[in-house]
């Protein structure tokens, strides 16, 4: 007598709206749907929010990460639930033709691209500063970052004080000028003061090594 075994295969099976979720949390919230009583629904798409945020990594504390999981709730469910979202706004589906938005391109000049983008905020800053000696101690701070970031930049190169004073004024179209009686190797001199703690598990290893080393063979 033959028997023949009733497989079904995931190729034949509904195709899985979000896969990461798998197939038990898909039934799951189609069955919500199949609730007809609001507040019945409402309590076990709650549920099953609670269930989705122990799957899925993220700061489970922050409004738009549960959010997130309500939006993929609904996603699944077609957009068509009774249940509300904390935030109380029902996601709605995008427009088929909805394309996202340009993503803006930082605009800094890329002769002084060595120096970051976010020289160019700090510059910003202190061009709306009032004239004084904390906006001098802070063009000098800028100046010493511009140095520290050309050597770490191209470290076998010499670095001129006088071609960071004249990249900061180009920079700044002759708006800020690096003060006078300051250092530029500020930012240098704490980084070559600064001692790296050695592992104290390595010094153990490099300890036993040189003692084996020590130790004369046995005849």
């Amino acid at each position: 007598m033959e028997r023949t075994l009733n497989i079904k295969y995931n190729s034949e099976k509904e195709k899985l709206i979000i896969s990461e979720y798998g197939r038990h949390i898909q039934n799951l919230i189609k069955h919500a749907q199949t609730i007809e009583d609001q507040k019945e629904q409402q309590a076990f798409v709650e549920e099953i929010v609670e269930l989705m945020k122990k799957m899925k990594i993220g700061n489970k504390k922050s409004p738009e990460y549960k959010e997130k999981i309500w939006m993929h709730v609904y996603k699944i469910a077609d957009f068509n639930l009774k249940a509300v979202p904390p935030s109380g706004i029902i996601p709605e589906p995008k427009p088929k033709d909805f394309k996202p938005g340009k993503l803006e391109y930082p605009t800094a000049e890329k002769h002084y691209r060595h120096y970051g983008h976010f020289i160019h905020s700090l510059m910003d800053k202190a061009i709306e500063m009032e004239e004084g000696v904390k906006k001098e101690q802070f063009v000098a701070v800028i100046g010493a970052y511009m140095k520290m970031a050309y050597k770490i930049w191209s470290a076998d190169v010499y670095v001129n004080d006088k071609t960071i004073k004249h990249d900061l004024e180009k920079m700044t179209k002759g708006k800020l000028v690096f003060p006078e009686g300051y250092s530029m190797d500020l930012l240098l001199d704490k980084i070559k003061d600064t001692k790296i703690p050695k592992d104290s598990r390595d010094n153990r290893k490099y300890q036993k090594k040189r003692n084996n080393h020590k130790r004369k063979p046995k005849r």
